[in-house]
């Protein structure tokens, strides 16, 4: 089956990390008759964050290519690379009547997204900081400093982004978590009109009434840990607000670590910008600290990997490893 881009016409969504709010934004899209998601059981497909070695890959291929055969030009390499691209939206779009929405809660290398899909269009999903470091901590168990660094090293990613020049023809909207949570049919109008979706054929009451996947608080009935089958909104949902119980320390905490990222995208801060130099002292005590802990953390990992690979062949004779040899 040959395959045709244009018709693909492909809707990625990027989100600023996980807890972002990547799957609302995939489940609105995918009411309209016209979207289809990617291939089962695909449902983050991770292509931009993992493009080193699709990237050392042309580099490398490129290299062999005798210039006495002609000029290898950035406009080849460009073409190189963008087919690559075409091959990944080919795997990815199995309904070929219909649009490929594909999504990653992820935004790590984000600059290289137009290098391989210079015709898709790219949705760039922010939600504040406050409330994704609050998610996951409460999913994932991530440590505070963690998530808050993750979200601001995120954030500022997606500044540079939307800060640099591009063609008209790199089409990217930069959505707010929020803005769909408050004003979901104006927002996601907005939205539809950018990946040119018509707005006619979409039902606004079933986006309304979509239920809540995967939340960090919100479980439903009989429930009480993260999970991903679909659970009614009810009036009391409201994901928001989950960060207004932090202590003090951990709102300036927040503001020292990513204030600064978090007013960018228009996020009201809820403390003022540390000042003081005790305050700052502090802080910078604490960041010290978590970098050295980060460090060590680092360090015991590769310990581990480089001792688990080394005796792998004695665990695996003595049972302590399933082997499918």
């Amino acid at each position: 089956m040959s395959l045709d881009i244009a018709k693909a016409d492909p809707i990625f969504i990027l989100g600023i990390m996980p807890r972002s709010g990547t799957n609302y934004l995939w489940d609105l899209l995918r009411v309209h008759p016209a979207c289809a998601p990617a291939r089962e059981p695909i449902r983050e497909d991770f292509f931009i964050e993992e493009s080193d070695d699709l990237l050392a890959y042309t580099r490398h291929v490129a290299e062999r290519w005798d210039p006495m055969w002609g000029a290898v030009d950035d406009e080849l390499i460009r073409r190189f690379r963008a087919s690559l691209g075409d091959g990944l939206i080919s795997f990815l779009w199995v309904d070929r009547d219909r649009r490929l929405v594909a999504k990653t809660p992820s935004v790590r290398h984000i600059d290289r997204f137009f290098t391989f899909f210079p015709r898709a269009r790219l949705l760039v999903l922010v939600r504040d900081g406050r409330s994704v470091v609050q998610s996951c901590m409460s999913t994932f168990g991530w440590e505070f400093d963690r998530a808050a660094r993750d979200w601001a090293a995120a954030a500022d990613a997606i500044r540079r982004f939307v800060e640099t020049p591009r063609p008209s023809t790199e089409r990217h909207m930069l959505v707010r978590y929020e803005d769909l949570i408050d004003d979901l049919k104006r927002t996601l109008s907005a939205v539809m009109r950018f990946v040119e979706l018509d707005e006619d054929n979409f039902d606004f009451g079933a986006a309304a009434d979509l239920p809540v996947r995967g939340s960090s608080s919100y479980f439903g009935t009989e429930r009480d840990s993260v999970h991903w089958d679909p659970v009614p909104v009810g009036p009391d949902f409201d994901p928001r607000e989950r960060w207004r119980s932090w202590t003090p320390e951990m709102h300036e905490r927040f503001e020292w670590i990513a204030g600064k990222p978090s007013r960018y995208f228009g996020y009201t801060p809820s403390i003022d910008p540390v000042r003081g130099p005790g305050k700052i002292v502090r802080h910078r005590v604490l960041d010290a600290r978590w970098r050295t802990k980060a460090t060590a953390r680092s360090a015991a990992y590769r310990a581990r990997v480089k001792v688990g690979t080394a005796t792998r062949p004695l665990r695996e004779r003595l049972g302590l490893v399933r082997t499918d040899r």
